[in-house]
C-alpha cells in the first residue's frame, strides 16, 4: 500500500510539471504572437535576471509556506536591505552586501520570535513588519532613489565571473541549489514540511516546533535581504518602492511551483518552475502594456487558480 501511494505521488509530481511546463510554454507562444518584442533576447536576458531576483526571495519564503506560515515582509525587507546597501556602499563596498543580509535575517529573526512566542498569526506580524519597513525605508532615504556608486558591488550582481553566466544568476542558481539541498537532506527540511502535515503530532514526537519556526522566518529575511542587495546592485540604485513587487510574486512563484498555501505539501525544488512562470507573466504584462490595475487581476486569479488545483491535488493523494 505504501509503495502503491508512492508511486501514486512521484506520478501526481510528474502530472504537476508537466502542467506547468505546458502552460508556462503555451503563454510564452501566446504573449509572443500578441508581442513580438516579447521574445527578443534582451527581453528574455530581461526575464533571466528579474527571474534571478525573485528566485532568492522565493526558495526563503517556501519554506515559510511549507510549514503553514505566509511571510508578507519579504518585498518591504528587499527594499529596505536593498536602500541599506545603497547607502552604505561608498564606505563599506562589497561587504554592504553581507550586512543587508545580516539586517534581512534580523528583520525575519524579529517575526519568527513575536509569531512563536506571542502567538500572533503570521500574516498579521510580517504584514505589520511590512509596514514599518516601508515607513523606515522612506525615512532613510528622504523618498528619494540613492544610486549605488560603488563599482564593486555593481560587479557583484551585473559583471560575469564565467563570462557566459551573469553574477546574479550564478548567485541565485548556488542559493537554490543549496536551498534544495537543505529541504531533501536536513532535518530542518524535513521538520518545515512535518510542521504543515500536522503540527501537533511533530510536537508529540518531540520536534522543537518553535525553533523550526523561527529558523524559517529568519532564512526567509536573510533572503529577502540578500534579493534587496542583488535588486539594487542590478539597476545601479535602490528606491523605496523596489522590492514591492516581491510579495506577491513570490507568493505567486512558490504555489504554482505546487507548494499547497496551506503548507504540509511541496518542495523547493519546484519552486524554480514557478519563479519563471511568475516573472514571464510579469513580464509579459508589462510587454502586452496592460494597465496596472489589469496586472494584478490576472495575477490574483492565477494564484487562485494554483491553490485550487493544488487543494485537489492534496484532497486525492490524502484519499490514496
Amino acid at each position: 500500500m505504501l509503495q502503491a501511494w508512492q508511486a501514486g505521488r512521484g506520478d501526481g509530481e510528474l502530472a504537476r510539471r508537466i502542467i506547468t511546463i505546458s502552460v508556462f510554454a503555451l503563454a510564452c507562444a501566446a504573449i509572443g504572437l500578441a508581442a513580438p518584442s516579447f521574445l527578443t533576447l534582451s527581453n528574455l536576458r530581461a526575464i533571466e535576471l528579474s527571474s534571478s531576483v525573485l528566485l532568492v526571495a522565493s526558495v526563503g519564503a517556501t519554506f515559510v509556506i511549507l510549514m503553514g506560515s505566509i511571510d508578507l515582509s519579504v518585498g518591504a525587507v528587499a527594499s529596505f536591505c536593498g536602500m541599506l546597501v545603497a547607502r552604505m556602499a561608498p564606505d563599506l563596498g562589497v561587504w554592504s552586501i553581507p550586512i543587508g543580509c545580516l539586517v534581512g535575517l534580523s528583520c525575519g529573526l524579529i517575526n519568527g520570535l513575536i509569531y512563536v512566542h506571542l502567538r500572533i498569526p503570521s500574516i498579521l506580524v510580517t504584514l505589520a513588519t511590512a509596514t514599518t519597513l516601508s515607513g523606515a525605508v522612506l525615512f532613510i532615504s528622504d523618498g528619494r532613489s540613492l544610486t549605488v556608486s560603488d563599482a564593486a558591488v555593481i560587479e557583484i550582481a551585473q559583471g560575469t565571473w564565467l563570462r557566459v553566466i551573469p553574477n546574479g544568476v550564478l548567485i541565485s542558481l548556488v542559493v537554490y541549489l543549496a536551498a534544495v539541498l537543505v529541504g531533501a537532506r536536513t532535518r530542518f527540511g524535513r521538520m518545515t514540511l512535518a510542521l504543515g502535515s500536522d503540527e501537533q503530532t511533530a510536537t508529540l514526537v518531540g520536534v522543537k516546533v518553535n525553533t523550526i519556526k523561527i529558523q524559517a522566518f529568519a532564512l526567509s529575511g536573510g533572503l529577502g535581504g540578500l534579493a534587496g542587495a542583488l535588486l539594487a546592485a542590478r539597476l545601479g540604485s535602490a528606491t523605496a518602492t523596489m522590492g514591492g513587487f516581491m510579495t506577491l510574486d513570490t507568493i505567486t512563484a512558490v504555489v504554482v511551483g505546487g507548494t499547497a498555501i496551506t503548507g504540509g505539501f511541496g518542495n523547493v525544488r519546484l519552486t524554480i518552475l514557478g519563479v519563471l512562470f511568475a516573472t514571464t507573466l510579469s513580464n509579459g504584462l508589462n510587454t502586452l502594456a496592460l494597465a496596472p490595475h489589469l496586472q494584478a487581476i490576472i495575477q490574483g486569479i492565477v494564484i487562485l487558480l494554483a491553490v485550487l488545483l493544488n487543494t485537489k491535488r492534496v484532497s486525492a493523494e490524502d484519499v490514496r
